[in-house]
């Protein structure tokens, strides 16, 4: 069988309905996979062994998504990355590995996926120490289900809320409140209803009176990026991550010179090897 090599995109997802293909919208993974095609760099194997990392919606911009995909013979994955970058607009090809497994597939043999949501300050009731004691009691959950209340919960299979959570953290710079959260997969939707959820939250009430009375729903998903889909498999750069957060931020934040200046050390500890 063919080996594999996996691509590391980086895009705003304000011009695009989403990541996955949608039939008669214009989506990431439709506008990569079709540059492909068209330049002969996908055929019926390329199909058989394509993954992606991580689903981001519409409006989610992303700094490490990850597509893998076994490659035609005379399509080089250098040639692939001019591809997709020629034609998808808002869409960096950044990094790139090849000679992966024949069996690799990103959606399975990623180790976690991290999310970023960059928020404002003024949209929090309590203060930033108050809501690090709110984030270690959701970290001690066993079942992330208390966040899906208004969902028909018997829709999802007995397990769907159990997720492992590895890491969720907070920061603020100036004006600015950044949540964390780091997983091996997450339900849906998750870091946008616990944004919503940190929002409302009320310091003199309890963890429990607070998810009891919080009325559900999820913060808007143009401050979210899906920041690193990690691999064991590391990749080869062809731009410097400061370069791309630099392009993908200074897109999302008109105060992003200033904002890049405080999170460039914080975020990019998520890329180190």
């Amino acid at each position: 069988m063919r080996e594999v090599s996996y691509f590391t995109l980086a895009y705003n997802g304000k011009r695009y309905h989403g990541f996955q293909i949608q039939p008669g919208l214009e989506t990431i993974e439709g506008c990569v996979l079709s540059a492909l095609a068209d330049a002969s760099c996908f055929d019926e194997i390329s199909k058989i062994t394509y993954s992606h990392g991580g689903r981001t919606d519409r409006g989610v911009s992303a700094i490490g998504q990850i597509i893998s995909l076994s490659l035609p013979e005379k399509c080089f994955p250098e040639r692939a990355m001019k591809v997709i970058e020629d034609k998808c607009n808002d869409v960096y090809v950044w990094g790139y590995r090849d000679s992966l497994p024949p069996d690799f597939k990103i959606r399975y043999w990623a180790l976690w996926r991290e999310y970023i949501y960059i928020d404002k300050k003024k949209n929090y009731r309590s203060q930033l120490e108050e809501l690090k004691k709110v984030v270690n009691q959701v970290l001690s959950l066993k079942t992330l289900s208390p966040f899906y209340r208004n969902f028909k919960l018997d829709r999802f299979g007995k397990y769907y809320f159990s997720r492992v959570i590895l890491k969720i953290e907070l920061k603020e710079f100036d004006d600015f409140l950044i949540l964390i959260v780091r997983a091996q997969s997450f339900p849906f939707h998750f870091v946008r209803r616990l944004i919503s959820f940190l929002r409302n939250y009320e310091s003199e009430l309890s963890f429990q009176d607070n998810l009891n009375g919080w009325p559900g729903g999820e913060a808007e998903a143009e401050n979210l990026i899906l920041m690193r889909v990690m691999t064991n498999y590391y990749h080869k750069q062809t731009y410097t991550l400061e370069k791309i957060m630099e392009m993908i931020i200074s897109s999302m934040f008109s105060s992003s010179s200033e904002l890049l200046l405080n999170l460039f050390d914080f975020l990019s500890a998520a890329w180190d090897p």
